[in-house]
């Protein structure tokens, strides 16, 4: 049924013909270093996935301009069943009543991962592409004083019906972090490189960058060939790995792994750098912020 619906989609073709005539001129190019040298992992159509070799990002070539990448995201971006899908007001109202306990936006498996690595309650805390508020407002109800951020300003106007006040745009001042969150939003960025130094400048120093994603490293994609296949593409034009993380920021604490439970996360050390199974088809990974 899915496979259907994407032949018939008409955006989907104008992005698959779109790498035809996006190559022309346009030599390849890591959009988060700029480097051109890198290693072709991955093809799908007229799109290629390249590791780039300065920065180690998986990225999607060609990409689309950051512009475009943000309106497509704003209006066009609607995977059923992820974070862009909006219930209605019954629905809304069911999830509230339960705290959202049992369905796929419960976010008490995050909560427990977030108080192993040492967040309280009353420690501030940015969800960074909160979508509609589902987490945001599980994160306040567990008694951190979350914020949630979103460029999707149709998604942040619904998070009103939370008693959320989502931020469309990114804090230019005001009070640093205890920690800043991000679930599934970095393989969707224009620049994750950039956006995780950003994120990493909103944490007061001590605090913490907390990201989940998909998992393009190595052990992945040679364990699980046609599950790494399907996790990159039009929704999905980067590819974080655990190589990208140690190569950037390997000169923090971190913790890079697919193993994210409670007491994995909580036996981190948070004064080295730790990568451990990678096998996974989702990353999870921590930077702590040196004092």
């Amino acid at each position: 049924m899915r496979a259907l619906k994407k032949i018939s989609d008409l955006g989907f073709w104008q992005y698959a013909l779109g790498g035809v005539w996006r190559r022309l001129g346009n030599a390849p190019a890591c959009p988060c270093c700029g480097s051109g040298a890198g290693v072709v992992v991955d093809r799908k159509w007229f799109h290629s996935l390249i590791e780039c070799a300065g920065c180690g990002i998986l990225h999607r070539y060609p990409t689309e301009r950051d512009r475009e990448m943000a309106e497509f995201y704003q209006q066009a971006y609607d995977e059923p069943g992820f974070a862009s899908e909006m219930p209605d007001e019954a629905t809304l109202q069911q999830l509230l009543a339960t705290n959202f306990k049992g369905t796929p936006k419960d976010f008490s498996g995050q909560i427990a991962i977030l108080k192993a690595l040492g967040l309280r309650p009353g420690d501030r805390l940015m969800d960074f592409g909160a979508s509609w508020g589902y987490a945001t407002y599980q994160f306040r109800q567990a008694g951190f004083a979350a914020e949630g951020f979103e460029l999707s300003k149709p998604r942040a106007a619904y998070g009103r019906r939370l008693g959320l006040d989502i931020a469309v745009q990114p804090p230019a001042h005001g009070p640093l972090f205890d920690m800043v969150y991000s679930c599934h939003v970095l393989e969707h960025v224009p620049n994750p490189l950039q956006t995780l130094n950003q994120m990493l400048a909103w944490v007061r120093p001590g605090g913490m960058v907390v990201a989940q994603t998909p998992n393009g490293s190595r052990d992945f994609r040679a364990a699980s060939p046609a599950a790494f296949h399907r996790l990159w593409g039009r929704v999905h034009p980067f590819l974080l790995t655990a190589e990208f993380v140690k190569r950037n920021f390997g000169h923090l604490p971190g913790y890079v792994s697919c193993d994210d439970r409670p007491a994995s996360v909580s036996a981190w050390d948070r004064q080295s750098c730790r990568v451990a199974d990678t096998g996974g088809s989702n990353l999870f990974l921590a930077i702590h912020k040196n004092q």
